[in-house]
Parts: structure tokens; C-alpha cells; sequence
């Protein structure tokens, strides 16, 4: 049973100023912000902001958010009288944000940085262009002469927005105006980034003044969190706030030197005469003079201003060695130009010496080098030059679009958590021009992940000799590449390899309807035919048939699998904390089974099962 969703018109905000006359205290520490009070936070003038320990929202109703009793969770429930917005007792200049966050359908909220620029939160669920004023949407500025209008809005670069009732999760980074000695503005604000459920929805944008709803025209050095409250539900988790200052880390005496010749290994060039040595004031793949087949080692120091954990995050396409203060932090691995290789080290004040061994000798790969240092109170410092994140004949991208429905053979990198899991070697990916698409892995006949956003980056595949390969090109979620069917001692497995018992074969599939694939494989004797179908552009159906034959064993629909599975209401399962939703039929006899700390959610298969991917 397959439930009609909402489609609804923008919800304009208003604009209520809140005007403050209070001593705000300024911040300069990383804030994990606590959720067993209010105390952070101003004193609300309405009752529409409470603690809780848990928060539901219904997907089909309208404004329909429930609180649990406790603590742990930030929750806002206007009514008609209390529709207060939020404001933090202390001041920020530079921030690095983030915070989880759950809305009920149609909601409307905004999280206002220094109280005057506002990032949207805003229910945008299956929208297909966003605008300014959907998720991640950075709201316009507003003026009244010669007529009053909206301007300088900025649209996210994609609809990253989950369905309502899940917990979604946002990065924001914030560079505050700058000003001289005489209070005149030197710069503008930037919102440096924002993430949205793991993609960048804005990047780089400068802010001329506050936004719409702001507490004041008159920009400032710092200024408090504002969060709206007045348009609809919303709650939060998971809530950090860290100052950043303005002193980075540093490099100093760069030296190179470079080794020309084909290597695999260290042991190749160690000991060899470089071709030449040189100096240089930033980190570049340019110093070796040639695109490949060069070893470079680099040496510097890195000026701390401040000891503690430094995050560094490198990417060097092909081979790559990474020593800090003698010690080697990142060993020799092999790596596509896109991949970024990370690391925490505890770094002391002062100059720390650091080596970086870069070696490349595929052709077909673009060389790269970039190096970047995020202190624990500093905004992240770049110390490669700009050239160096460009090969010395860039290649365009080579974008495949979904322009109608999409059938697209390639070999797929399967990550969960920033990390490679496996290389999919049968995947086949469904685009459709509504902007959502998944793959499928013939291999067990399970739907390894769904996205959000453009269809695929095909570069991978045709640059050059290529490798096979392409890329999502929007907002992941990872589904695990599992069999969808298997016997009941296997649910809780998690090898994504259906096992030689089983007799798995393949038939590939039938492009039916609107060119739109069915797929057909054989298990334990009984033919299965698969289709997953898009509805409404907010989630996919999916129906498993027994075509032909009986299973020599009891087979069961595995429809999920992850850390936690939870009824939120008849038919409705939350999988990983809220991550997504699993929907069945009310009528269905859905069960849940638990085994060495993972959870599985499955329906027995006799002719044929169907449910819903809600995310």
C-alpha cells in the first residue's frame, strides 16, 4: 500500500524582529550544548521550547510533533499564544556549528548566526528545484525602498532534505565581518559551508548585510544563536558550538626534492640521486616539473600556535606517506585523486618538523596535492597552492544525466561513513529526472544505496584509460548492499555474499514501463523478479515476486538491517536512529530480530512482499 504524500506551496516566513537589551557574554570555547535545561539559552518569552528525551513527528500530518518527558533534546510546539524564537545567552564571532535536527511536515524554522544571518530549516522533503527558502537555503536579505522585496537569497545546491521525522544532521561554518579600529566594516560575513546530511549545499558565501527576521540591520563582531520559533515543530541534538580564532597553523622552510622513474614501492627511490632539489612557500605536485612517473619528498615545519589534537587532511592521487615529529602518521597507501586521506595527531606548540613522500605513475590520473591543518581553535589552514588541486591539463568533468529514466552499467565504490568499503563489480544504476536514483548489485539482488541530486560522474570511467568506475553525484544513503532475500540464520549477516547453497544466478532484467527496469535472478530454486519504482519523488516501492519454482528453504524479505530498528507507528519502522524509514503494509506482519548487536527487519515470502524506502 503505497500512501499519497504531501505537495505543498512555500510557506512565506514573516518577519518578527526580536530586540534584546541584555549583557551578552562573548565565547571563545567549544560548547557541547546541554539539553538538560534551558539554561543556555535566554529566557523564552513563550512556552513553546521544552526539554524532552525523545521527539516524533507524523509524516502524513500536517504540524504533528510529540515530545517524550526527559532530557536530551531541544523541542520547539507553538501554539497559538507561545510562538517565541530562541536566543543564547552567549555571543560568537567565527564558528564551527553543527547539531542534529527533526521536523514535523510543512515546518518552518531558521538558525540565525550572531541573530542576523539566517540558514534555512525548512521541510523541503521531495522537492525538486530547490529555492532559497528550502533546506539549506541561505535566506534574502530585505528592503523597503523605493519598495519593499527580497534580495541576495541563495538556493542550496541540491534537495539534501530527508523525510520529516527523521533526524537529519547539519555542518555550518561562519566567518563573522570584520572591522578596523574605528568600527567601519572591513569585510563582509561569510558562510563558509554548509552541510546538509553529508553535502555541501552552500560553499563560500558572502553575506553584505543580515538576512531577513534578523535582530538588528546593524552587524557587530559577534552576536548570539537565534533560533525561529514562531513558523513550526523542530527539535535538536547533538548541539556544538566552537569558536574559532583567527591564528592557524603555519608552514616554514619548505624544501624538495625530486626522483624521476615508475614506482611502486619507498624502497624503489630510497637512496637514489634526485634530479634536482628547491624551496618553495607552499605545498605543489608542480614542483616535480612533469605529471608523472616523479617521487617528491617534502620537508617543513608546521608553526603551532597552540598544542593539541590537529586534524590533518591530505590528498595526493596515487602514492603517498605521511611523518609528523618523526613518526609516521599516514603509512604508504595508494589513492585516487579524490579521495582524502585524514588523521588526528597531538601536535606541540612551536615548530614540529613533518615529512610528505608523494610517488605517481598512473598516467591516466591527474596528479594533485593538497594539505590542509584544522587547529582545535583556529579555522583550517591550506598549504598547498591553488595549482596544486588542478592537473596540467584539466579534464572537464564528464557528467551523466538523468534526463529521462536512466539505465547506466558501471563498476560502483560502495562507502559508508567517508570509508571504501568494497568495489561493486555487477552494479546497475536507475536514474530518473525527478532527481532521485539508486543502485542495484546484481550480485545478491540488493539495492546498495540511494541518493539525492544529479545522476553520475561518469569521469572515472572515460577520463583518459579510465578505471570502470562511476560516482554518485548527490546525497548518499548507504543501504548496504545486502541480499534483499535470505534464510532466517543469515538476517543479521553482513557480508553482502549470498551463499554458494543458495545456487544465486543472475538473469539481469527487462526494461518495462517508461523504460524502467524489472530485475529477474534465481535463489534456492524459485525465479524472483525485483522492481523498485519511484513515487511522488519522495521515496521508492518496492515489490518482490516469487515468480517461478519454490524455494527449497524458507526464504524471507530482509528490508533492513543496521545498528537499531524501531516501530515508530503501525507499519512504520525507523532503521539506524531515524537515519530512514522502512513503511509496510498496516495489514503486513512485519518482525524485528536482534543478534550480536545488529538488528534485521523482514517479512516472510511465499509469492510476493512490498514496502516503501523512505528517506
Amino acid at each position: 500500500m503505497h500512501l499519497s504524500m504531501f505537495n505543498t506551496p512555500f510557506i512565506r516566513k514573516s518577519f518578527t524582529l526580536l530586540f534584546v537589551c541584555c549583557v551578552a557574554l562573548k565565547s571563545n570555547a567549544q560548547e557541547a550544548v546541554s539539553f538538560k535545561d534551558l539554561s543556555f539559552w535566554q529566557t523564552p518569552q513563550g512556552k513553546n521550547w521544552q526539554i524532552a528525551s525523545g521527539v516524533k513527528a507524523d509524516i502524513l500530518k500536517d504540524h504533528t510533533m510529540t515530545a517524550t518527558k526527559g532530557e536530551g533534546i531541544l523541542v520547539n510546539l507553538p501554539d497559538a499564544k507561545n510562538r517565541a524564537n530562541l536566543l543564547s545567552k552567549s555571543e560568537y564571532g567565527d564558528a564551527e556549528i553543527s547539531f542534529d535536527f527533526m521536523m514535523s511536515k510543512y515546518s518552518n524554522s531558521g538558525f540565525y548566526l550572531q541573530g542576523r544571518y539566517e540558514v534555512q530549516l525548512l521541510d523541503s522533503w521531495g522537492r525538486t528545484n530547490p529555492a532559497y527558502n528550502d533546506c539549506g537555503g541561505i535566506f534574502p536579505r530585505r528592503r523597503f525602498e523605493p519598495k519593499e522585496e527580497l534580495f541576495e537569497g541563495h538556493a542550496p545546491q541540491i534537495n539534501a532534505c530527508l523525510a520529516p521525522g527523521l533526524w537529519q544532521h547539519m555542518d555550518i561554518v561562519f566567518r563573522a565581518p570584520r572591522f578596523d579600529a574605528s568600527g567601519k566594516k572591513t569585510a563582509n560575513a561569510r558562510i563558509v559551508m554548509v552541510k546538509l546530511n553529508g553535502y555541501v549545499v552552500q560553499d563560500n558565501v558572502e553575506l553584505t548585510g543580515p538576512t531577513g527576521g534578523a535582530i538588528s540591520e546593524k552587524e557587530a563582531p559577534t552576536g548570539p544563536i537565534l533560533i525561529q520559533g514562531d513558523h513550526g515543530e523542530i527539535a535538536f541534538r547533538n548541539l556544538n558550538i566552537k569558536a574559532v580564532g583567527n591564528n592557524p597553523v603555519k608552514m616554514s622552510g619548505l624544501q624538495y626534492e625530486v626522483v624521476y622513474g615508475s614506482f611502486r614501492n619507498l624502497v624503489d627511490f630510497t637512496g637514489k640521486t634526485p634530479e634536482f632539489k628547491g624551496t618553495a612557500s607552499a605545498l605543489t605536485w608542480e614542483s616535480a616539473r612533469k605529471d608523472n612517473d616523479f617521487a617528491i619528498t617534502y620537508r617543513f615545519n608546521l608553526d603551532v600556535p597552540t598544542a593539541g589534537k590537529h586534524e590533518i587532511m591530505m590528498q595526493a592521487g596515487g602514492n603517498s606517506i605521511l611523518s609528523v615529529n618523526g613518526s609516521t602518521v599516514l603509512p604508504q597507501k595508494w589513492g585516487y585523486s579524490t579521495v582524502v586521506r585524514t588523521v588526528s595527531v597531538d601536535l606541540p606548540k612551536g615548530s614540529v618538523p613533518v615529512e610528505l613522500i608523494y610517488f605517481k605513475m598512473d598516467g591516466w590520473m591527474p596528479p594533485i596535492v593538497k594539505f590542509s591543518v584544522k587547529a582545535p581553535d583556529a579555522s583550517v589552514a591550506d598549504l598547498h597552492a591553488f595549482s596544486s588541486t588542478l592537473a596540467l591539463t584539466p579534464a572537464d568533468p564528464i557528467f551523466l544525466d538523468a534526463k529521462e529514466n536512466t539505465v547506466f552499467r558501471s563498476f560502483m565504490d560502495y562507502y559508508e561513513d567517508g570509508t571504501l568499503l568494497k568495489r561493486i563489480v555487477h552494479p546497475v544504476s536507475v536514474g530518473h529526472p525527478e532527481g532521485m536514483h539508486y543502485t542495484y548489485d546484481l550480485d545478491n539482488g540488493g539495492i546498495a544505496q540511494v541518493w539525492r541530486g544529479n545522476f553520475l560522474n561518469t569521469s572515472p570511467m572515460w577520463d583518459n584509460r579510465g578505471d570502470g568506475s562511476s560516482q554518485p553525484r548527490g546525497m548518499v544513503l548507504p543501504l548496504g548492499d545486502r541480499a534483499a532475500l535470505v534464510t532466517l540464520d543469515a538476517m543479521t549477516d553482513t557480508s553482502g555474499v549470498v551463499p554458494a547453497a543458495a545456487g544465486f544466478r543472475t538473469y539481469g532484467y527487462d526494461l518495462e514501463e517508461k523504460n524502467l527496469p524489472d530485475f529477474r535472478y534465481k535463489m534456492y530454486g524459485a525465479m524472483v523478479k525485483d522492481r523498485i519504482r519511484l513515487v511522488n519523488n519522495q521515496y521508492f516501492a518496492r515489490t518482490i515476486e516469487l515468480t517461478e519454482g519454490t524455494p527449497s528453504v524458507p526464504l524471507y524479505c530482509r528490508m533492513a538491517i543496521g545498528s537499531s530498528i524501531v516501530e515508530v507507528e503501525k507499519g512504520l519502522y525507523a532503521v539506524d536512529d531515524f537515519s530512514y524509514f522502512i513503511r509496510v503494509p498496516k495489514e503486513a506482519k512485519a518482525m524485528i530480530t536482534q543478534k550480536d548487536g545488529r538488528a534485521a527487519l523482514y517479512l516472510p515470502i511465499t509469492g510476493e512482499v512490498s514496502y516503501d524506502i523512505i528517506f
